[in-house]
């Protein structure tokens, strides 16, 4: 999830193509590939113009544009303590997208953000 997140800080709103490859990361991640974008687009954190899958793997294909939302935006944008620290959690996503071992760790950490975030829009 970090690694497409930042992907997207990226490209911004321009049109591109997200494969697995372009992820960087070793095939033990590839059945995670289509369930990770599924689930930031669920979430409101991303949209994504289309998917297209292909036979022969499963993370093969690529989808078209994803572009993060005004939500994806404002919650990339939130300050959050990291170790003790305030850091914006679009930093946190540049950091854990280098440091494969917080990967599992990331997906916990996403969705307890989110919940607080909302939340918080809500009050």
């Amino acid at each position: 999830m970090a690694r497409i997140l930042e992907k997207s800080m990226e490209m911004g709103i321009q049109e591109w193509m997200l494969k697995f490859s372009d992820l960087e990361l070793d095939d033990s991640y590839a059945s995670f590939f289509y369930t990770c974008l599924e689930w930031l687009e669920s979430e409101g954190l991303i949209r994504v113009h289309a998917y297209h899958r292909t036979m022969g793997g499963i993370a093969n294909g690529w989808v078209q544009n994803v572009h993060l939302t005004s939500f994806g935006q404002a919650a990339l944008n939130q300050e959050v303590s990291i170790n003790g620290s305030p850091e914006l959690v679009s930093q946190t996503v540049k950091n854990v997208s280098k440091e494969p071992a917080n990967y599992s760790q990331f997906g916990d950490f996403l969705g307890g953000l989110l919940g607080g975030f909302t939340k918080s829009l809500g009050s």
